[in-house]
């Protein structure tokens, strides 16, 4: 794992993948290359129109100078083109699919956006109501936060036991437990799955898909890092940190349960023991953090056009504030094998993406075994969602639609990001 650190001002180099060279197009033959005779004369072949410049709608807003446009017959007025010097010469910037000139949009009426589509296609908004309207997995996911972070009514007594909640977005494969392979569905698009016991997870995916991952993040960092001399638009930047962790697994005596909060013995799997993770630093042992967490709530989502599934978890995070060597003096079985963590993150505004290798020895028999995981989790800052969505519920001008669908989006340009296996 050496070989991903980063560095802004000599960036990893990222190999490209091989393309395969394109096959020549072959023209169509009628019943292999017999002519179809025509009684008809033959026609002199038409000359081909030659333009001195590019059709109307093939020039760009910037080149056109005065130009109008004829819509259903009526003459649309002339965008004024500034003169010559009177404005200095810009870059033309990207906008989803649309080149925008900035000298061309501040032509536009000062309530229309410098990146809204009714400057190319005139008279336009985006719906017949006049107004965006929110895909619907945004606002199902945004639901599901809400209902289960936002509008809890024992916020309180959760905050005062020392109890976080996170909000949490995984990488992996949806798993039909029944063939133990990834669940498939016939549908060509990304869509929330109901609730059901025939789904499984593995939060995992190879090592190649990992260091692929890396590559993009990496180059990221460097992309976004100020200091960067192709920056166009300024970007927000992303922080980088590289972490080597152990995490060393106690499970709970049934004893100890009532340290709890009712909040959270309530959310526990009666058919599970609870688990206190102990974190050291890898290379000072010291320990970093003493946690119980407990697993609330998911929500998956099936996307058929990429290696990678998502799942979105909620879970309550508490912390420990009681001595290991107690648990260890009741002796409850044998103590889960350590799990070591090589963890890279990358931190922008509140989102964070955490890849991890974590490697875990095992013994059956006498002969140790290691088993290699590779993971990657996006969590958003829950302090932002608490007070967008409290914003949202009283009314108050708000961005937490916003905030769900960054979280969406990061899950989609990184699944898209993942080669195949």
């Amino acid at each position: 794992m050496e070989d991903r650190e980063i560095s802004v001002d000599e960036p990893r180099r990222i190999e490209q993948y091989d393309m395969k060279p394109q096959v020549n197009d072959v023209k169509p033959q009628v019943n292999g290359d017999h002519r179809i005779p025509s009684s008809s004369p033959q026609q002199p072949p038409k000359k081909r129109i030659r333009y001195t410049e590019p059709p109307i709608w093939a020039q760009s807003v910037r080149k056109m100078g005065n130009f109008a446009s004829k819509v259903n017959g009526k003459q649309a007025a002339a965008v004024h083109q500034p003169q010559v010097g009177s404005l200095p010469l810009v870059k033309a910037e990207t906008n989803g699919n649309r080149q925008v000139s900035p000298a061309a949009t501040r032509q536009a009426p000062p309530d229309v956006p410098d990146d809204h589509p009714s400057l190319l296609l005139g008279p336009w908004e985006y719906s017949i109501t006049g107004n965006k309207v929110n895909q619907q997995m945004t606002k199902l996911v945004a639901d599901f936060i809400y209902l289960n972070v936002v509008s809890r009514g024992d916020l309180g007594e959760l905050a005062s036991r020392g109890v976080d909640i996170e909000i949490e977005a995984k990488l992996g494969q949806l798993v039909d437990k029944e063939t133990n392979e990834r669940y498939r569905l016939p549908v060509q698009s990304e869509c929330i799955l109901m609730e059901s016991n025939r789904v499984g997870f593995r939060s995992s995916m190879t090592e190649s898909q990992h260091r692929s991952l890396n590559d993009f993040l990496n180059a990221k960092v460097a992309e976004t890092h100020p200091a960067n001399p192709g920056q166009i638009k300024r970007r927000v930047k992303i922080d980088y940190l590289h972490r080597r962790e152990i995490d060393k697994f106690y499970e709970l005596p049934p004893a100890m349960n009532a340290i709890l909060p009712a909040a959270v013995r309530h959310v526990l799997n009666p058919r599970h023991t609870v688990k206190v993770r102990v974190t050291h630093d890898q290379k000072t042992n010291q320990v970093l953090a003493k946690i119980i967490k407990a697993r609330i709530v998911d929500l998956d989502i099936y996307n058929p056009q990429s290696p990678l599934d998502c799942r979105i978890s909620i879970n309550f995070e508490m912390k420990f504030d009681g001595e290991i060597e107690d648990i260890l003096a009741m002796g409850i079985g044998e103590r889960i094998p350590d799990r070591s963590k090589d963890r890279l993150s990358y931190t922008q505004s509140h989102y964070q993406i955490d890849l991890t290798q974590v490697t875990q020895v095992t013994s059956i028999n006498g002969i140790n075994r290691v088993d290699k995981e590779h993971e990657l989790e996006i969590e958003v800052s829950t302090e932002a969602i608490m007070d967008q969505g409290r914003k949202a519920a009283s009314g108050e001008p708000n961005e937490y639609m916003a905030l769900v669908e960054g979280l969406i989006d990061n899950v989609r340009v990184l699944a898209r990001n993942v080669p195949p296996p």
